[in-house]
């Protein structure tokens, strides 16, 4: 059955394996190098927990960097990206606090070497640090965090370290791309458009290549509710003069936070609809009509 869905060709270009050399062996090292000495200096644990996401993301930037240079459509491959830029990641962490905490507490290169080849070493030597704990929480704690409870704090980072570039490796490789171009379809945000109601019928419509409710979209015009509904459209880089075109859907609520901002929680009801040159073109022609939201991507790793 035809799918109404835009589906990856799974085609990867092979200078993606440089790429990913190039990440595990330099810029995955750096950024732990960097993660590694923050929390060893930072003593505040809340402050820890940021760093823990801050090199989550910063794995993430980097699988999905790999995977958008390497032109990655293969969903399997760009999984294997992830899990090998988050595991490398997790090792480098490992190394550069051993490092720290079993030899003099200074980096030194031979040192380093010396715990990357010998693996054994180190995870005695995890255990051992395991039993003992290095940290504690709060100035009035009288003893370290320590054996079960500091093994589920390094589940949780190892997680991190591992579960976000792969989501981002993986997302990514799902992304149109125009093969007939070869490059990633560019992006154009518009909207705001009045909030959709009917999730069910705006899917059901699509999937019957019924475009009459985006075609017909009104541009929001309620200023006493901020809730709106954005399209974004994925297409050729010459826009008009391109005959492939791919839409998803989201809402976005209005949500007022406790200090009283006003901030928006995103809802993607249908995404990647693979729709009609002509359809497209009358979608970008509503950015005249309405105030287009900026490109989310960015361009450049389209070439």
């Amino acid at each position: 059955m035809h799918t109404p869905y835009y589906k990856p060709s799974g085609k990867f270009n092979p200078i993606s394996f440089l790429y990913l050399i190039i990440a595990v062996f330099i810029a995955v090292p750096i950024l732990e190098f960097v993660y590694a000495y923050a929390i060893l200096y930072i003593p505040i644990v809340y402050v820890n927990i940021l760093c823990v996401a801050g090199i989550a993301f910063g794995l993430g930037f980097v699988a999905n960097f790999v995977v958008g240079m390497g032109k990655v459509r293969n969903k399997p491959f760009a999984f294997f990206i992830g899990l090998i830029v988050g595991l490398a990641g997790l090792y480098c962490s490992w190394l550069v606090w051993l490092l720290y905490h079993v030899m003099d507490q200074s980096f030194a290169f031979s040192s380093f070497m010396v715990l990357v080849e010998n693996p054994a070493m180190c995870w005695e030597a995890l255990w051992e640090i395991n039993a003992l704990g290095t940290w504690s929480v709060g100035r009035t704690s009288s003893s370290n965090i320590s054996g079960t409870m500091l093994t589920v704090v390094w589940g949780i980072e190892a997680a991190a370290m591992i579960l976000t570039p792969l989501f981002f490796a993986y997302s990514k490789s799902r992304e149109p791309f125009i093969e007939n171009d070869d490059v990633w379809a560019n992006i154009t945000k518009i909207g705001p458009f009045e909030f959709i109601t009917d999730k069910t019928k705006l899917k059901k419509q699509l999937e019957t290549k019924n475009y009459q409710q985006l075609l017909e979209a009104k541009p929001l015009t309620d200023e006493q509710n901020s809730s709106h509904a954005i399209f974004t459209l994925y297409h050729n880089k010459k826009r008009v003069h391109g005959n492939e075109f791919y839409v998803s859907v989201s809402n976005m609520k209005e949500r007022i936070t406790k200090k009283g901002n006003v901030t928006h929680d995103e809802s993607v009801l249908i995404q990647f609809v693979r729709v009609p040159a002509e359809t497209g073109k009358q979608l970008l022609a509503k950015i005249g009509t309405s105030a287009e939201a900026p490109t989310t991507e960015n361009e450049e790793l389209s070439s």
